[in-house]
C-alpha cells in the first residue's frame, strides 16, 4: 500500500558519508494536560487548516493539514472509528501543494471526477486541483497539480469549501475572500467539472477578514448549516432554516460555542470518536489544530475543549530553543522549550534510556525575555545548572543575561545575576548564545550569533570557578554571513566524530538545512572546516535552533531542532547500528581542492589549491622519473585559496608531476610542458 511505503521512507534523514540520524516523530512520548500528542516531534504549523476524510475507505477518518508553506501534511488513522490513532506519514504529501501562491494551503477533498475516489482542491490565493490517480482504497496524488479556472479567469480565495450547494449532483465551490464569500457554480457534470463565477458577496454575508467557510449538519435536521472561521479567531454560525434543496442561512452568532483560537480560525467538523455527533477541529495562525469534543448529542451539540496540541508540540509562532538537562537531580534529562518570551518545562517521567515527557508549566521560574534563547550551563562549577539567556530587541542593542542557580540539584532556584552580563554595541537585533570548552582549558567559552550574521567568540580567561569572558572576534574561524544571508543562527557543539574535539552544527542561512563544521584541529587549537551545507538528506522548511544531546544514554549525540513555526524535530543518532564492526568515515578528510592550468604549459602554468585550516603544505614539481625539480612553496600555510606560478622555461619539454602534500593526504596532477 502506498501509505505504508511512505511510512517506512519518510522518517529517514541520513547524512550519507559518516553520520546517520533518523527522524522520529513519536518515539519520545509527550503529554500535555492529560493529552498524549500523536506526533510531538514532527515540527509546528503556521496558519494550520485541518481537513478530515476517509481517504483510504477503511471506515475511519484520516487527517490532512494545510500550512503556511503551501504543502499539505498527511497523518493516517491506523486506529478505529471510535479510537483514532494517527500515524505521521508525510509533512509534504505527494503532489498536494499549492502551485499558485507562496501562502498557506487549504485542502478539501471530494470526488470531483465521479470515479469513486477522493480528489483534492487546494486553495491558497488561487485554487489548485490534484487528481487522485489511484483508487478509493489506495489513493495516489502524484498527478501534476493544475490551476483551476472559471470561464472568465482564475478561481480565487485562500480558503475554499467544496459543496453541492444546488443539489444537482456535482460539486460547487464556496470561496472565502477577505470577509466575504464567492460562489463558483459547477455548470459541468459530476464527472467533468466546469466552474462559473456567479456571485461576489454570496448571500450578503460579511465576516471579519480571512473568511474560511465549511458546512456541517450540526443539528441533525437533514440540511447543512454554514460556519465561517475568521481572522479574529472565532467562528461565525449561520443556521440553515431552509432544507437540503432550498437553503436559507440565518445568522446566529460570530463566536460559535464561545470558541476563540486567537487568530485565523479554520473550522473542520468530524465525528472523530464514532459516537454519531460532530466533534470540532480548529486551525489557527500560530498553534493547533485545537480539538473540541462534542459531549452533547447530534441535535444539541456541546463542545468541550480538549487540547490545542492534538497532533504536534507547537507552542507558538516563534522559534523554540530546545534544551535537555537533568534539572531536578533524578539522573534523567528534563526538557525545556520556549514560547516567545517564556520557558516551558517538561518533566521526564520515563527513564534515562526511554524518556517520556510530561508538561509541568509555562513560565518556568518566571524567567522572561523577548525572543528568549536560553542555554543551560554550570557557569561557576558548583554542580548546579545556571542559565544564559539571549534576547531580541528592536530597536536597540540586545545583550546576554546570566541567571545563577541558588537552589539545590533537586530544587533549582534561578536568580537573575546580571541582565547585561555580555554586552556589545555590535550586537544587532538578536543574541543567540552557546557555550563549550573550545580550547580544552577546563572552563566554558562563549559564542554568540546575531542578526547581522556575526559569530562572536568570547574566550574565558578566568577559570571554571570564576569565569571572565573576553571578546576575541566577531567572525570566529571566518564564520560570517553578510547580506543577504544575515540573521542569527542557531548552533550547537558536540564531538560528532569522536576524535576528542568539538565539531559544530549551525542552521543554514536559508533555514532549510544544517551546516556541519568538522574540527580538523585539536582540542586546544580548533580549526573548523565547513564539510557540508546539507547535514540532513533533504531540506526541511525553516529550521533554526539545533541542540545535540545524548537523549537515550547510548553514548552518542542525538539532535533536536526548533523550527520557525513553533515546533521541534527530533533525529535519533543511529550511526553504526546497521553495521558489523566499527563505523569508519567514507571520507576521512576533506578532499584537497587542487587545480592547474593551462595544461599543456607553454611554458607558464598556474597552480591553485585550497586549505580548510592552517597547516603545513608543500607544493613541488617532479619529473617523470620521480625526481624533484623544484619546490614552489613549503611550510605553514593559512586557510583559504593559494595560487602559484610555475615558469617551465628552463626545463625541457615533456611530462612533469605537480604534487601537493599535507600531513593528511597528497594530491598529484600531470602536466605537459611544450616549447
Amino acid at each position: 500500500m502506498r501509505f505504508l511505503l511512505s511510512l517506512l521512507l519518510m522518517p529517514m534523514f541520513v547524512w550519507a558519508h559518516e553520520f546517520e540520524f533518523q527522524q522520529e516523530v513519536d518515539t519520545i512520548p509527550v503529554e500535555i494536560e492529560g493529552w498524549e500528542l500523536f506526533a510531538p516531534w514532527a515540527g509546528g504549523f503556521t496558519e494550520s487548516t485541518p481537513d478530515l476524510c476517509d481517504i483510504d475507505v477503511d471506515g475511519d477518518l484520516d487527517f490532512f493539514i494545510g500550512e503556511d508553506f503551501g504543502h499539505v501534511v498527511f497523518a493516517q488513522n491506523i486506529g478505529t472509528t471510535q479510537i483514532a490513532q494517527f500515524s505521521w506519514i508525510a509533512s509534504q504529501y505527494d503532489s498536494l501543494y499549492s502551485i499558485n501562491s507562496a501562502g498557506n494551503s487549504h485542502p478539501d477533498f471530494a470526488d470531483m471526477d465521479n470515479d469513486g475516489d477522493l480528489d483534492c482542491i487546494i486553495s491558497a490565493g488561487y485554487a489548485t486541483y490534484v487528481e487522485n490517480l489511484g483508487t478509493a482504497q489506495v489513493p495516489n496524488f502524484i498527478s501534476i497539480p493544475e490551476t483551476l479556472y472559471t470561464t472568465g479567469g482564475y478561481i480565487i480565495g485562500p480558503r475554499i469549501a467544496i459543496k453541492d450547494i444546488d443539489v444537482d449532483g456535482d460539486f460547487d465551490l464556496i470561496s472565502g475572500y477577505g470577509g466575504v464569500l464567492l460562489l463558483y457554480r459547477n455548470i459541468g457534470t459530476s464527472d467533468s467539472f466546469s466552474f462559473f463565477y456567479e456571485e461576489y458577496g454570496w448571500l450578503g454575508i460579511t465576516v471579519d477578514d480571512w473568511a474560511d467557510p465549511t458546512f456541517c449538519d450540526i443539528d441533525a435536521d437533514g440540511d447543512d448549516d454554514l460556519f465561517i472561521g475568521c481572522e479574529a479567531g472565532t467562528i461565525w454560525y449561520y443556521l440553515n432554516d431552509g432544507d437540503s434543496l432550498n437553503y436559507d442561512f440565518v445568522y446566529q452568532t460570530n463566536c460559535y460555542a464561545n470558541i476563540d483560537v486567537g487568530d485565523q480560525a479554520s473550522p473542520e467538523f468530524a465525528d472523530i470518536d464514532g459516537d454519531g455527533d460532530y466533534d470540532l477541529f480548529v486551525g489557527s495562525e500560530y498553534t493547533g489544530p485545537f480539538f473540541y469534543e462534542n459531549i452533547g448529542n447530534p441535535q444539541n451539540p456541546i463542545f468541550q475543549f480538549v487540547t490545542e496540541y492534538y497532533l504536534v508540540l507547537d507552542q507558538s509562532d516563534t522559534k523554540p530553543t530546545p534544551q535537555l538537562i537533568d534539572i531536578n537531580g533524578d539522573g534523567k534529562l528534563e526538557f525545556f522549550s520556549t514560547t516567545y518570551d517564556q520557558m516551558c518545562y517538561f518533566e521526564n517521567v520515563g527513564t534515562q534510556q526511554a524518556p517520556s515527557l510530561l508538561f509541568v508549566e509555562e513560565g518556568w521560574q518566571y524567567i522572561s525575555h523577548p525572543s528568549l534563547k536560553p542555554f543551560f550551563v554550570d557557569i561557576n562549577a558548583d554542580g548546579l545548572y545556571d542559565l544564559i539567556c539571549g534576547e531580541g530587541i528592536i530597536p536597540g542593542s540586545p545583550s546576554v543575561a546570566l541567571y545563577i542557580n541558588r537552589g539545590t540539584p533537586q530544587e533549582p532556584q534561578l536568580v537573575l545575576h546580571d541582565p547585561n552580563y555580555i554586552t556589545n554595541s555590535s550586537f544587532h537585533a538578536n543574541t543567540t548564545p552557546g557555550l563549550t570548552d573550545i580550547d580544552d582549558d577546563n572552563d566554558y567559552d562563549m559564542f554568540i550569533s546575531d542578526d547581522m550574521g556575526h559569530f562572536f567568540y568570547y574566550q574565558n580567561i578566568g577559570d571554571s570557578l570564576t569565569p571572565n569572558f573576553t571578546y576575541i572576534d566577531s567572525q570566529w574561524q571566518g564564520i560570517y554571513f553578510p547580506y543577504p544571508q544575515e540573521g542569527h543562527k542557531g548552533f550547537t557543539f558536540g564531538d560528532l566524530d569522536e576524535d576528542g574535539d568539538f565539531d559544530m552544527l549551525l542552521s543554514s542561512p536559508v533555514q532549510n538545512n544544517i551546516y556541519f563544521y568538522r574540527n580538523l584541529g585539536t582540542p586546544q587549537v580548533p580549526a573548523m572546516y565547513l564539510e557540508t551545507e546539507e547535514f540532513l538528506d533533504y531540506a526541511v522548511d525553516f529550521i533554526y535552533r539545533p541542540t545535540l544531546v545524548d537523549v537515550d544514554s547510548d553514548t552518542d549525540l542525538d539532535l533536536f531542532i526548533g523550527d520557525g513555526s513553533g515546533g521541534i524535530f527530533f533525529f535519533r543518532n543511529i550511526t553504526g547500528q546497521n553495521e558489523v564492526g566499527p563505523k569508519r568515515p567514507d571520507i576521512p578528510f576533506p578532499r584537497l581542492d587542487f587545480s592547474i592550468g593551462p595544461n599543456p604549459a607553454n611554458p607558464v602554468t598556474w597552480i591553485s589549491f585550497t586549505l580548510p585550516s592552517p597547516q603545513e603544505a608543500t607544493l613541488a614539481v617532479y619529473n617523470i622519473l620521480g625526481a624533484k625539480v623544484t619546490t614552489l612553496t613549503s611550510g605553514i600555510q593559512p586557510p583559504g585559496t593559494h595560487s602559484f606560478i610555475w615558469n617551465a622555461a628552463e626545463y625541457s619539454s615533456g611530462v612533469y608531476i605537480i604534487r601537493l602534500e599535507t600531513a593528511q593526504q597528497t594530491s598529484s596532477e600531470k602536466i605537459t610542458v611544450l616549447k
